[in-house]
């Protein structure tokens, strides 16, 4: 059987750094059920942190599936009640996603880091 090279790559690779007070994670890769663990981790560590601001970057995402809309789903009800500051960094797969399920209106999505950076009130 010959390799399909055109198949979005599954695979989910983070990066978790602090960066001018914010907790961000930049993802590369699947946003989907078969990373849940990895998702399921990004979800804790956001529980846990004493950080206000939360970025999730999803510039780098070239897959996404329910899960991974559950996942930030998840993300903005809890950032919501424990009042902390969520920024989404999109791209044009991860908007149909959020778009496909009415969440464009709920969230602050932009289009780059230093644009959700910038969005945090001093």
């Amino acid at each position: 059987m010959e390799p399909n090279f055109d198949a979005p790559d599954y695979s989910l690779q983070i990066e978790k750094k602090i960066r001018d007070g914010a907790l961000l994670f930049h993802c590369r890769g699947g946003f989907s059920l078969v990373n849940y663990a990895l998702l399921d981790g990004i979800f804790e560590q956001i529980k846990a942190t004493p950080e206000r601001k939360v970025v999730l970057d999803l510039a780098g995402i070239r897959f996404m599936d329910s899960v991974g809309l559950g996942t930030i789903a998840a993300i903005l009800k809890h950032t919501m009640a424990t009042d902390k500051d969520f920024v989404l960094v999109s791209n044009d797969i991860v908007d149909q996603n959020l778009s496909a399920a009415s969440m464009t209106r709920v969230m602050r999505i932009v289009r780059s880091l230093e644009e959700a950076l910038a969005s945090f009130a001093p």
